[in-house]
């Protein structure tokens, strides 16, 4: 049936202002954007063999501040922290599992970010 995810979708008023924001603070690169109306109504990116993507909130029919989930991958964690907060973000303490290091920061929407670094390959 399913053979794999096609991409994450997280919720926002201004989709140009929010690619923006991933884009400075994350590093995610934004390869394909629609606009309407002269507005940013879609943005995406790929990384590794998903897409992670920005939408509209009133196209997604969810509000912005409402998504949770998406969990980035970093190589080293504590380094990633220092790199943001001396760029002024907020983010928790990190807190160990079985398996990773984990940590979630807010976007300027209010969707929950995970920044995320596995310590046992699974």
């Amino acid at each position: 049936m399913i053979k794999e995810i096609a991409f994450v979708a997280y919720p926002a008023k201004d989709v140009a202002a929010l690619r923006d924001w991933y884009h400075e603070h994350l590093g995610v690169v934004f390869h394909q954007s629609m606009e309407e109306g002269g507005v940013v109504q879609f943005a995406e990116s790929k990384i590794g063999d998903g897409y992670f993507s920005l939408m509209n909130h009133e196209w997604m029919h969810r509000e912005p501040g409402s998504a949770s989930g998406i969990a980035f991958e970093v190589d080293d964690l504590n380094a990633t922290l220092a790199e943001l907060r001396s760029h002024g973000m907020t983010i928790e303490d990190p807190y160990d599992t079985p398996v990773c290091r984990i940590t979630t920061a807010t976007d300027p929407e209010g969707n929950s970010v995970m920044l995320h670094q596995i310590t046992v390959p699974h």
